[in-house]
């Protein structure tokens, strides 16, 4: 509804106006209405009874706005937190796996962005009707982000886990909201960052690797062994000993492997930066072996040409040839860094190797190489191995 200024009153205060007729329950309504940086301001600051102003506290209000809109900040009053998402999705690199995801839980637990990008099929995993009603009815999207509170914030957490959901389900909503206030703060939409005093501690789902080093020697001589007529799968799976995520082994492209130089880069990282790795001297054979137009995706699907979704199956076979029910690609990270540990190597070092950005509590000021770090462990896993290499 459009801001009359016939149905106010000026108070002693400059450029604040005060409704004539109180409203029966939220009483007298104030308003600015304010020329500043030689543009038109209407802003109603609250009401008396509902948000208990008096002429004194609304002037007060209004200089802290006047104040900010003087400093460059936006006006919010018309932003909502789905209006803000659709702005920072824009600045997003939508090829990357993360943003795709953000977008998912967003719109899953938080608001409704109006983007209409496809979901990857990954992170499709649906909630039943009763439970997405549970989800919906404590989303904030619709609200203006100028109201959001660190209360509200922490009211939709609380629902999540009143309802059952980890907290690392709960984590990754603020892995979505950190940086979505960060950019509301930044392009000074906001002053302040409400998501700045909330922390969720996840509890550890690390699994102990007793034995490493003979484990490690296992599956190394199982995937070689099963795959040993397929150079597709198993450098897929040696690629697991590398230290890469999943993720980061089926995006790999051929562009991005030097054979000649022995290294590779990982382009589309968890921790969203480019990062270089030496090439192992047990992966150059098995991806020379594949049969392959060398475009595009390394490990993308003999069938259709187009990015895997799913290694599920092979896994399982390969669970069964090695008799290990806890094998995954992420427990073969697990391995590799406790048998490097068992052989003496640094957790810097080790941080390195997994792709860590930041080493976490363990030498938190030291930068990571992680293409040192991959040469230094690589050169311990031919220790393991037992591996002769002859340099050409």
């Amino acid at each position: 509804m459009a801001i009359n200024l016939q149905d106010f009153k000026a108070t002693k205060y400059p450029n604040l106006y005060k409704s004539i007729k109180s409203h029966e329950k939220n009483g007298f309504k104030y308003l600015l209405w304010a020329k500043i940086d030689n543009r038109l301001h209407k802003k109603i600051l609250g009401y008396s009874k509902k948000d208990n102003l008096t002429d004194r506290s609304a002037n007060l209000k209004a200089d802290v706005y006047k104040t900010e809109i003087e400093a460059g900040y936006t006006s919010t009053s018309a932003i909502t937190l789905n209006k803000l998402f659709d702005l920072y999705y824009e600045t997003l690199d939508t090829s990357k796996q993360w943003t795709t995801k953000k977008k998912y839980i967003y719109d899953h637990y938080i608001g409704l962005s109006s983007n209409t990008d496809p979901i990857p099929k990954q992170v499709t995993r649906k909630a039943d009707a009763e439970k997405q009603k549970l989800y919906d009815k404590h989303k904030m999207g619709k609200k203006k982000i100028e109201k959001i509170r660190e209360m509200d914030i922490q009211k939709l957490l609380n629902s999540m886990n009143e309802h059952g959901l980890s907290p690392r389900t709960r984590k990754s909503v603020m892995e979505v909201l950190n940086p979505l206030f960060r950019f509301a703060t930044t392009n000074k939409y906001l002053a302040d960052n409400p998501t700045t005093g909330i922390t969720i501690k996840v509890p550890s789902q690390k699994k102990i690797v007793t034995n490493a080093t003979d484990l490690f020697k296992k599956v190394y001589a199982g995937i070689t062994a099963y795959y040993h007529d397929n150079p597709y799968y198993r450098a897929l799976f040696l690629f697991g000993f590398t230290g890469r995520r999943k993720g980061e082994i089926l995006n790999l492209k051929w562009k991005n492997i030097d054979f000649k130089h022995k290294y590779y880069w990982i382009e589309d990282t968890k921790t969203d930066d480019q990062q270089k790795y030496e090439l192992p001297t047990y992966l150059v054979e098995p991806l020379q072996a594949i049969k392959d137009d060398r475009k595009g995706l390394v490990f993308k699907s003999p069938i259709t040409g187009k990015k895997i979704i799913n290694i599920d199956r092979q896994m399982r076979q390969l669970k069964k040839f090695l008799e290990l029910d806890t094998l995954s690609m992420h427990y073969m990270r697990n391995i590799l860094v406790s048998a490097l540990a068992e052989q003496g190597i640094e957790a810097i070092t080790l941080s390195g190797i997994l792709g860590h950005k930041d080493p976490n509590t363990i030498n938190k000021y030291l930068s990571i190489n992680h293409y040192k770090s991959s040469q230094i462990g690589l050169n311990r896993v031919d220790d393991i191995l037992d591996v002769e290499v002859i340099d050409e």
